[in-house]
């Protein structure tokens, strides 16, 4: 076994193939690290119950860094740590959301949200698997309170540079109350101000007991780069852009190429 303890990835465009499937090569490349005695997490912008279900698609029990950091869950899924978005703030993004040309999701403890049947929100339960329920915006709000914990919100769109002034827009106007940036071209996440993946790195290095030098990550986009900065070893996708390639130590092949599956390859 090599220096290191922990394997960190994230799962779109790095475990999964752009069509969403996940290659032989990169399942026998995570049972053979479990095997191996790694511990293994999936760390990635998508709700725990999705990646647990991912888990037991690879076959393999794992802890999981959720919703880009917000929620971290050991294998046995004990919360490890936990960072809701203020309720005042999420109320306040909700209506700021409403009134652009924006589709928006919430994301709380118990579920997620949407105002309507559309196309984008087929596409979650299709990408997901979870099937979110349909609530009016002052119905959202309401979901804000009580037993559910608000922990993300996701704003997306077809036009990446609607996107990119509208990311823009909402950082202005949240400055240092939340955390907010894109996840992929036509995405924009929306978290509390301490929450990224690099957190969700952070607490399983606690938990397991190991220093950071003992952790490896793998990630493909710039929501992967606190992770990387939490990692002793962080290995890019051939699929990354360049700003997040040269925040690596190394680079595989892509996503399309069974470059998860190498990177595992080079330390096992």
């Amino acid at each position: 076994m090599s220096t290191y303890s922990l394997i960190c990835t994230d799962i779109d465009g790095t475990l999964f193939r752009d069509d969403l499937s996940i290659s032989a090569r990169n399942r026998q490349a995570l049972q053979d690290a479990i095997q191996a005695g790694y511990h293994v997490a999936l760390v990635s912008g998508r709700s725990a119950s999705n990646l647990q279900a991912i888990a037991h698609q690879l076959g393999i029990t794992t802890s999981v860094g959720s919703f880009n950091g917000a929620l971290t869950l050991s294998e046995e899924a004990v919360i490890l740590d936990q960072r809701p978005i203020d309720y005042q703030d999420a109320v306040l993004a909700l209506d700021d959301l409403a009134h652009t040309e924006l589709e928006f999701f919430l994301y709380t403890n118990l579920g997620w949200y949407s105002q309507g049947e559309t196309r984008w929100h087929e596409i979650e339960e299709s990408i997901t698997g979870i099937k979110g329920s349909v609530a009016p915006l002052r119905e959202l709000e309401e979901h804000l309170t009580g037993e559910e914990i608000p922990l993300k919100l996701l704003a997306m769109h077809h036009d990446d540079s609607y996107i990119s002034r509208m990311t823009a827009t909402l950082e202005e106007h949240f400055a240092g109350r939340l955390n907010i940036f894109n996840s992929h071209p036509n995405y924009i996440e929306i978290l509390p101000p301490s929450a990224h993946k690099g957190r969700s790195v952070e607490a399983l290095t606690k938990h397991y007991g190991i220093t950071r030098e003992q952790v490896m990550v793998i990630g493909d986009y710039f929501n992967d780069v606190p992770m990387f900065e939490a990692a002793g070893l962080a290995i890019a996708m051939g699929n990354a852009p360049a700003g997040v390639q040269e925040k690596a130590h190394r680079i595989t092949a892509s996503n399309g190429e069974d470059g998860l599956a190498l990177a595992l390859e080079s330390v096992l």
